[in-house]
C-alpha cells in the first residue's frame, strides 16, 4: 500500500511540473514599447440645430363660380298707343255741346250739380226744400234749403202752375257756370230734389246731343 501511495503521488508531481512547463511557454513575450506622444484632439463642436421655422399655411380659397349672366331677350316692343281721339265740345259754328247729363256749379249752394239737360223745357227748374217766401224792402224774397244749404234770393216774378195749382210759383236768378258758360240764370223753384237746364240755359249758346253725357269738363270757378 506504501507503495502504491509512493506511485500516485510521483505521479501527480509529475503531471503538475509539466503543467507549469507548458504554461511558461505558451505565454507571449512582453515587449515594452516607449511611450508615444499623445496629440491632443480637437473636440468636434456640433451647432445646436436651429428649429425650422414652418411658414403658416394658407388655405388655399377655391376662385368662386362666376355669376352667370343671363342672355338679354330682345325688348318686346311696345304696342302702338291707341289714336288719341278729341273730344268734341263745340260744333263748328262755335256753340257748345251739353249731353244729356252735365255737371253745374251753382253759387246758392257752393258746389258742382248733377243737372239734366232737357231741350224740351222752356224754363229751368231747380228742386228746394223748406221753401219760404217774406218781404224785404218791399220786394218779395223767399228762403229755401238746396243740396243741404240754405238760400235767400229775391223774387224775379211768379208763374202759375201748369197743373191748375192756384199757388203761385217763384222764379229767382242763381249764378249758374257750365263749360265756358256763366250765366245768370232764371230757376223756377219747385218742391223736390234735381235740378233742370232748358232752353233758357241754352238758347243760342249751346245744342243737345242726348246720346252723349258730361261733354263739358268742370268750369273753373
Amino acid at each position: 500500500m506504501r507503495i502504491l501511495t509512493a506511485c500516485v503521488l510521483t505521479m501527480m508531481i509529475v503531471g503538475c511540473a509539466r503543467q507549469a512547463a507548458e504554461k511558461q511557454v505558451s505565454a507571449p513575450e512582453v515587449t515594452e514599447k516607449p511611450p508615444s506622444e499623445t496629440v491632443p484632439v480637437a473636440p468636434v463642436v456640433i451647432p445646436p440645430a436651429r428649429p425650422t421655422s414652418v411658414p403658416p399655411t394658407t388655405p388655399v380659397m377655391k376662385p368662386s363660380p362666376e355669376p352667370v349672366t343671363p342672355t338679354p331677350k330682345p325688348a318686346a316692343k311696345p304696342a302702338p298707343k291707341p289714336a288719341v281721339v278729341p273730344v268734341v265740345t263745340k260744333t263748328p259754328d262755335g256753340k257748345l255741346i251739353l249731353g244729356a247729363e252735365e255737371w253745374l256749379w251753382l253759387d246758392s249752394s257752393k258746389q258742382y250739380e248733377r243737372v239734366k239737360v232737357d231741350s224740351g223745357v222752356k224754363l229751368s227748374t231747380l228742386g228746394v226744400a223748406d221753401l219760404q217766401s217774406f218781404e224785404r224792402d218791399g220786394n218779395d224774397w223767399v228762403k229755401f234749403n238746396h243740396s243741404g244749404k240754405s238760400a235767400e234770393l229775391p223774387v224775379e216774378r211768379w208763374i202759375k202752375r201748369k197743373n191748375g195749382d192756384q199757388k203761385r210759383q217763384a222764379v229767382v236768378k242763381v249764378r249758374a257756370k257750365l263749360g265756358e258758360l256763366n250765366e245768370l240764370t232764371e230757376f223756377a223753384l219747385t218742391a223736390g230734389q234735381g235740378i233742370v237746364l232748358g232752353v233758357n240755359f241754352i238758347r243760342d249758346v249751346a245744342t243737345v246731343d242726348t246720346s252723349r253725357k258730361f261733354v263739358q269738363p268742370k268750369s273753373k270757378r
